[in-house]
């Protein structure tokens, strides 16, 4: 993911934010200064821990679900109103883009990423 508008240390306290309600969980895989912009992509710590994700076969993956995403984004531009992220070429902002769930299964086998993970089941 591209951040826009915002700092390293701006996403860190947003990560620092969220890890609140997931238990020190959720870092970062990547995280780096690209020019004027962040390159980032979020994971978790342990895949049976809060937030880890479940891939469209049933099995857990070292990702962070929808809802730690969504999370992080509105963490994010509660410190940044400006900010944007692009992800998946998706535009991100405090207005639009955040908590848009799509298909990440299949015909035979269907699953909203937001139905990825064990948030879904609480």
């Amino acid at each position: 993911m591209i951040a826009k508008h915002c700092t390293i240390d701006d996403l860190q306290k947003a990560l620092r934010n969220i890890n609140l309600k997931y238990g020190d969980n959720i870092r970062f895989k990547t995280l780096g200064q690209k020019g004027r912009n962040v390159n980032f992509t979020l994971t978790v710590n342990e895949t049976k821990g809060p937030g880890g994700r479940i891939g469209h076969s049933g099995r857990r993956i070292k990702a962070a679900c929808w809802h730690v995403h969504g999370d992080f984004f509105d963490a994010l531009f509660r410190l940044v109103p400006s900010a944007e992220v692009v992800s998946l070429g998706r535009k991100i902002t405090r207005e639009t883009g955040n908590w848009e769930d799509w298909s990440i299964g299949s015909i035979a086998f269907p699953l909203m990423y937001s139905e990825a993970c064990d948030c879904y089941r609480l």
